[in-house]
């Protein structure tokens, strides 16, 4: 039994990286861009939901959620107008773009150290300590809102993508950018929402992964395990995200167990290693912006 409470450890965790690993492979689809700043937009979405908590102490936590992802995706959409849209216009090499993303995410650091303080904080909801006992083992509350809002997220992306012009015209876009213009369809327009889209499901995982630990400006280093998550999934590749990070999620929580946790930020790289040295285009294969 604590095997298996082990293994619903590492997917709930994993879920957690697979849902920022989203946020890049978005972003790659629709610039072909990686955005290193994702891991603190995530950040600052668990900011805005501690937050929004402060502002009212007895909010339920799904609006607290939901409102998070609002605000951090208007965010995101703000960052790819100002910071990248005129780049992207002026045909700027893509080491200048990603320079971008590495300053734009140290900034959104150094904000939330200004604007919060750099003591890490613990969200004031009952639900940061709320457990369940199963078999005589803990079991986080919280892992039930992640087991419930990864396939709601899935299901949604995937309606969003195929059923709604909004969608169709972003993944025409990320297909090919310069025909996708010639039929009239904004590039900018769909690069934006991609952007929204990934900053959101940011701050999901900001929001979601807080109770388990606590919030604090340099948690955005998260991000560089997520990146992982894309990568062994496959650039690019929404499915791939969600396989690479419970992959990783399940092999840090597992490994740890049978060496020690000091060395559990080494067990998610290692992971990746392997699995690169058999695909190096990662599981699903192939570059999903062609």
């Amino acid at each position: 039994m604590q095997l298996t409470i082990q293994i619903l450890s590492g997917l709930a965790v994993g879920c957690i990286y697979a849902l920022v690993a989203i946020g890049f492979s978005m972003i790659y689809r629709a610039l072909g861009l990686v955005n290193f700043a994702q891991g603190d937009i995530m950040m600052l979405g668990a900011f805005i939901g501690y937050t929004l908590l402060l502002v009212w102490p007895a909010m339920p936590f799904w609006i607290v959620l939901v409102g998070a992802m609002l605000v951090t995706g208007l965010l995101g959409m703000v960052i790819e107008r100002v910071a990248f849209r005129s780049a992207v216009k002026r045909k700027a090499d893509q080491i200048y773009l990603v320079l971008l993303t590495l300053g734009i995410g140290m900034v959104l650091s150094n904000g939330a150290r200004l604007i919060w303080g750099a003591n890490p904080v613990v969200y004031p909801t009952p639900l940061a300590h709320q457990v369940y006992t199963v078999a005589g083992y803990p079991f986080p509350a919280v892992y039930l809102y992640i087991v419930v809002t990864m396939p709601l997220l899935l299901i949604g992306l995937q309606l969003f993508f195929a059923r709604t012009w909004a969608g169709l015209g972003s993944r025409a876009v990320s297909d090919d950018r310069e025909v996708a213009a010639l039929m009239g369809l904004d590039a900018g327009r769909a690069s934006g929402i991609s952007f929204g889209i990934a900053a959101a499901t940011g701050a999901m995982a900001g929001v979601l992964y807080a109770p388990i630990t606590y919030v604090s400006f340099d948690m955005g280093i998260i991000g560089v395990k997520a990146f992982a998550a894309a990568i062994i999934g496959s650039l690019g590749s929404i499915p791939g995200a969600l396989i690479g990070g419970l992959i990783i999620g399940l092999g840090e929580t597992l490994g740890s167990q049978l060496i020690a946790t000091e060395y559990m930020d080494s067990i998610a790289f290692l992971i990746m290693i392997c699995i690169l040295l058999v695909r190096p285009t990662g599981l699903l294969g192939g570059d999903f912006r062609k």
